[in-house]
């Protein structure tokens, strides 16, 4: 995984993001430690020992960067949120309709899903670990979404760009949690076969 530097402290309360590179690959280990663990173990079942142990570091190193476990999770959780918008942007970046992005903007996040399974696990654990910082993700991305859908309104329905853009993220979310779930490798003309699907309920509709 990725991990990011956050110019904005607000997206990383407790974290005391290193200014060497150095630094941020020893933070980087710990945070690639704690990943595993939290989705492996949970994160109740998981200490700070624990992550330290399979980071190779000493307890308090990870103090250095972090003021408690709750901080290097919510750190993953903001951390997620900026990588996946990166990655999304890369594969629609060159597209010139709506339709084409939503086509393959789903694309890109099955495939990181089915690359990153422990985000979904992570990300709804914030559900009870910290519901502030849930909400708050989904809000991020709901109100970002519905933004870049407004600026295509002319090719999209009469409907509310807020409901849209929910709706979409809940089709992208179990779409990819089947492919997930369906443990099979996913090639990709598997790939194309289920976003062809969406894509033509999308554009048909469900009911005859």
């Amino acid at each position: 995984m990725e991990y990011i530097f956050f110019n904005d402290s607000s997206l990383a309360k407790g974290v005391n993001i290193p200014k060497s590179q150095v630094g941020f690959k020893k933070m980087c280990q710990i945070c690639g430690a704690a990943e595993t663990l939290f989705d492996e173990k949970g994160f109740y079942e998981t200490s700070i020992a624990d992550i330290c142990s399979l980071a190779g570091t000493a307890v308090g190193t990870f103090y250095i960067y972090f003021s408690d476990k709750t901080s290097i999770y919510t750190y993953l959780v903001r951390n997620y949120y900026v990588v996946i918008k990166n990655h999304l942007n890369k594969y629609i970046s060159g597209c010139k309709t709506r339709y084409e992005m939503e086509r393959e903007g789903l694309k890109a996040f099955i495939r990181f899903g089915h690359s990153h399974p422990q985000c979904y696990k992570i990300i709804w654990g914030c559900s009870y670990i910290n519901p502030a910082l849930f909400e708050d993700y989904y809000i991020r991305f709901a109100k970002s979404y519905s933004s870049a859908l407004k600026k295509f309104g002319n090719e999209l329905a009469d409907i509310n760009y807020s409901t849209m853009a929910w709706f979409l993220m809940g089709v992208a979310n179990f779409i990819g949690l089947k492919i997930i779930l369906d443990h099979k490798r996913l090639t990709e003309k598997d790939l194309n076969s289920l976003v062809d699907d969406v894509m033509r309920l999308f554009k048909d509709g469900l009911f005859r």
